[in-house]
């Protein structure tokens, strides 16, 4: 279980609170050997009815050599406005060095983006490292980035865009994390694409 507060709900580059008051979010996470389930939600804020965001998760993840597998579904649900739900197929893998550094790469794949909307590919690649040392009382600090490309289907109304984030996080040992992220795409003159620093207090259980 965790529940969190953000200063911006930002997902894959792009902003998911027009009104950009912040963000509540909490999930619940239920797995069985190298089994899954979970659910996450969280407001959001896209201009129409939608003000809730549901998602639902399950997959499977084994372990082949020093590499972690995630096979698995994603449903991105608005309560108020069906015609944006969105299904994701998921598959990534992680490698994790005895020094703490986490590498993994990420594919994705929607057939349809809301209603009646065109099927795209999500790529992303990862890392997160610890800081040798860098502690401030009882959070340990660790540094992470991503880059990830999203590629709708040709003649798609949605633009194509690359979006990255770098930040650092502290985490204690018994859930509490903080993390400070700065996140950005190469999409211009559109206020939802661009660039955001946030912070973000999280509690897991």
């Amino acid at each position: 279980m965790n529940v969190g507060v953000a200063s911006s709900y930002q997902f894959r580059g792009i902003n998911q609170n027009a009104d950009d008051t912040g963000q509540v979010f909490g999930g619940v996470d239920l797995s069985a050997g190298s089994f899954y389930v979970g659910t996450w939600l969280s407001n959001v804020d896209f201009g129409g009815k939608a003000n809730l965001e549901v998602d639902l998760y399950a997959g499977y993840k084994p372990q082949v050599g020093p590499v972690t597998l995630d096979i698995g579904v994603l449903a991105y649900t608005y309560p108020q406005q069906s015609d944006l739900l969105i299904y994701e197929g998921k598959f990534a893998g992680t490698v994790a060095t005895e020094s703490g550094i986490s590498l993994t790469g990420s594919i994705f794949y929607s057939p349809e983006a809301g209603k009646n909307g065109p099927s795209y590919w999500y790529y992303e690649a990862a890392v997160s490292a610890p800081i040798p040392g860098a502690k401030v009382g009882p959070f340990s600090l660790s540094a992470n980035a991503s880059v990830g490309s999203q590629d709708y289907e040709s003649g798609a109304t949605p633009v194509d865009y690359t979006n990255w984030k770098v930040g650092l996080t502290a985490a204690t040992e018994n859930g509490w994390a903080v993390d400070v992220f700065y996140t950005d795409t190469d999409v211009d003159n559109d206020k939802l694409y661009e660039g955001k620093g946030v912070v973000q207090l999280k509690r897991t259980f």
